[in-house]
């Protein structure tokens, strides 16, 4: 069998062990649809069925979901797969762990052209084929618990990091066929439909490809101009979204200066002034410099080797343990590369932290997704490079031995971890007991005047339009997110215009029509307990991991 048959099978294999792992119990690990997740399948049907959003904007860019405006990427690329599986967390997820395979495919081609320039512009000539680091690169994004916790979610971030990556190899190809720089633009421009770290990171990528390319863009400018105007023009629709008030919505509702940690910088910043306001105390300790340390805080945290190696998702590390000595030779072997096309790689990494840098609750594995691919390419570069330093003869024995029954290890703790360990640890997280709630309401239905549901934990609307297959059409007449026909409501804690039944001010009766209908309260278990005098119990509710997540009641 020739060599470059044998590659293509060991990537085939790792590509199925990479599908693998994100579709793997898919529908029940994480255990339930989370309320993003849910809002965003939901928006696809409903998009699918009647043109139109749940607030009934036709086929919008930027979905208002609970006033966080969602961008359309993954909303519109849901449609096909809650057509063909319906309303199920399986249609829900479908996309996000077939972007996040495919991915793996990207990983191998950005390595494989990165070893090939670096090798044709230095000549040098070594024993291991260039396919050898791409295939260890690929193998490691397979693995990566980073990627594959995230990839098993419908998270926006995912689709993102597709296209991104997708759009930064074809700009590596285009330092060659110069023409390939049109691709690559529109492939960055619909990254950005994705997800709103990406308007950090592209910059940066753009940036280091014209240091890179600076001695040579004038011999291919017409090139280059038909690219800039392709990736305005992809932009123009959503970039005239962006700035609109609910554009800008977003991004004020996370932005660092309502991080504790950059007013926390803030308040001792103005406090050391204050104890001596000289010119200089003023220069060093002042808002902006306080910003500066607060988001400089913020982005250690995002890199920081206890994240990223033990805590980072959940129950796990972004990344498995034993890659400290992988990323870090990885690392050491790329920084040596003569040639630059590795800034891209660097630049591209290095921004990819600035949206956890300049955000609230950090560290945050999410934002920074869009780093992932790069400790993965390091890890599989090290790896290589490490097993080689073994003298030959006893490479495999001290070297390939080892360092496989090592990955066994840690692979086998990381199943352990986030199939076993983090559903039931993290189940309340994931939205576990709506779908369960929500199934024994409807079949209550007919027995109640009106049906109280709890926004203790979640908005629950979201979850009724998805798991209670509620029509689309008849939603936009007469719903709304605080109720419609028998079915009334509460907002969450972060929601605005709160509704609390565990707050003892509220009345629930108020929530009633009229004293003479029955109704049956959803509660959340602590918001029972708290106000027990108010309701007589009936009977409790679980999810598929999560006990007693809600109390049927009567009002007393």
């Amino acid at each position: 069998m020739k060599r470059t048959h044998i590659y293509a099978l060991i990537l085939f294999g790792i590509l199925i062990l990479g599908t693998f792992l994100r579709f793997y119990r898919i529908t029940t690990v994480p255990p339930s649809l989370s309320h993003d997740e849910t809002a965003i399948a939901y928006n696809a049907y409903s998009i699918a069925l009647t043109g139109k959003d749940e607030y009934g904007q036709q086929y919008p860019l930027l979905f208002k979901s609970f006033d966080d405006y969602k961008l359309p990427g993954m909303v519109y690329t849901t449609i096909p797969s809650v057509l063909l599986f319906g309303r199920t967390a399986l249609g829900a997820r479908i996309p996000s762990a077939f972007l996040g395979s495919l991915t793996i495919i990207i990983v191998y081609l950005l390595v494989y052209e990165l070893i090939k320039q670096y090798r044709d512009h230095s000549g040098k000539l070594t024993a291991i084929p260039a396919k050898i680091y791409a295939l260890s690169a690929a193998f490691f994004f397979a693995i990566s618990p980073w990627h594959i916790n995230f990839s098993r979610q419908l998270f926006e971030s995912n689709g993102a990091l597709f296209f991104l990556s997708l759009g930064t190899y074809m700009l590596l190809l285009s330092l060659r066929k110069h023409k390939l720089l049109l691709v690559a633009a529109l492939f960055l421009g619909v990254s950005v439909y994705y997800y709103y770290s990406v308007r950090l990171v592209i910059p940066f990528i753009l940036l280091s490809y014209v240091l890179i390319q600076r001695k040579k863009l004038a011999s291919y400018k017409g090139i280059v101009f038909a690219s800039l105007l392709l990736f305005a023009l992809t932009l123009l629709p959503i970039g005239s979204q962006m700035i609109t008030p609910g554009g800008l919505e977003r991004i004020s509702i996370v932005s660092i200066i309502n991080d504790p940690n950059y007013l926390a910088w803030k308040d001792a910043f103005i406090q050391k002034y204050a104890e001596n306001p000289t010119i200089i105390r003023k220069i060093v300790f002042n808002q902006k410099t306080a910003l500066i340390a607060g988001a400089m805080d913020n982005y250690w945290k995002n890199i920081a080797p206890l994240h990223v190696f033990e805590s980072g998702t959940s129950s796990y590390g972004l990344q498995h343990p034993f890659e400290i000595a992988t990323i870090a030779i990885g690392l050491l072997y790329m920084i040596t590369f003569t040639h630059s096309a590795k800034w891209l790689l660097i630049a591209w990494f290095l921004a990819a932290f600035l949206p956890g840098a300049l955000s609230t609750n950090q560290p945050n594995a999410l934002r920074t997704l869009l780093g992932a691919p790069f400790l993965s390419i390091c890890s599989g570069i090290g790896a290589v490079e490490l097993i080689n330093l073994i003298e030959r003869k006893r490479r495999v024995l001290y070297g390939v031995i080892p360092f496989t029954l090592l990955l066994a290890y840690f692979f086998y703790t990381f199943y352990q971890s986030y199939f076993i360990v983090n559903p039931t640890r993290n189940a309340l997280s994931f939205g576990d007991g709506y779908e369960q709630m929500i199934e024994h309401v409807k079949t209550e239905e007919p027995s109640y005047d009106r049906i109280v549901i709890s926004g203790y934990y979640w908005r629950p609307y979201i979850f009724m339009l998805y798991w209670g297959n509620i029509d689309p059409r008849e939603y936009q007449k007469e719903g709304t997110i605080r109720g419609w026909g028998k079915y009334v409501f509460t907002g969450a804690e972060w929601d605005k215009n709160d509704i609390f039944l565990y707050d003892t001010a509220v009345d629930p009766k108020k929530l009633i029509a009229t004293s003479r209908e029955k109704t049956l309260f959803i509660l959340a278990r602590p918001e029972f307990e708290k106000n027990q005098d108010k309701y007589e119990y009936i009977g409790t509710l679980s999810g598929r991991n999560a006990p007693a997540v809600f109390v049927t009641a009567l009002l007393k």
